[in-house]
């Protein structure tokens, strides 16, 4: 005959886990608090560190490193103009000096990074000019038929040729994932530097 257990020691025996799942609970909230305090820092109009550091003493560091974290990585990302971001990326700077402690590679890495976006910008339109120029000739040998065609002058523009709507469409594509690429692999170096992976 098997041993007749008591309510209690059933009780007992289903809430085992309950406390260690409470302590995820806690961490998970203490990130979503860290991220909250996180993304108003970076919307904020004035920065205020002292105020930061002193909002994310409240938090256990694991946390604090997690949340700032994960709140750099998704706010990394390739700017579509020139001196876009510049201001955010100096606050994401100041994110993972408090993430990492000041780690020099990850703050060396941030700089690097921070000099790669401010490229992206720069790349697009230089690429864009030197598709225009090259396919100047052929745009003009267009309007010159259609002109001979219609017996009037017709002028055509980058903008509303489709061959060159397409090339350009492609060739900057091409160009952002090459970025993309470089980016999404800094990011997972930023977050093994930081212990988050």
């Amino acid at each position: 005959m098997g041993k007749i257990r008591s309510a209690w020691e059933i009780a007992l025996e289903k809430t085992e886990g309950i406390h260690a799942d409470k302590e995820k609970m806690q961490h998970k909230n203490d990130v979503e608090a860290v991220r909250r305090i996180a993304g108003s820092f970076l919307s904020a109009d004035t920065v205020n560190t002292e105020s930061l550091r002193k909002d994310l003493g409240a938090y256990a560091s694991d946390a604090v490193r997690e949340g700032l974290m994960m709140t750099i990585e998704s706010n990394l990302s390739l700017p579509q103009s020139e001196n876009e971001g510049d201001e955010r990326l100096e606050r994401l700077k100041t994110l993972l000096s408090i993430a990492t402690s000041d780690n020099p590679q990850a703050m060396e890495l941030m700089e690097e990074l921070t000099q790669f976006l401010k490229q992206y910008p720069l790349h697009r339109k230089d690429l864009l000019e030197k598709m225009k120029a090259q396919y100047k000739p052929v745009l003009e040998e267009k309007a010159a038929k259609l002109s001979k065609q219609y017996g009037t002058e017709i002028h055509l523009n980058f903008e509303n040729d489709k061959e060159f709507i397409e090339a350009a469409r492609q060739n900057l594509e091409r160009l952002e994932a090459q970025y993309q690429a470089t980016l999404t692999n800094a990011k997972k170096q930023m977050a093994q530097i930081a212990g988050t992976v």
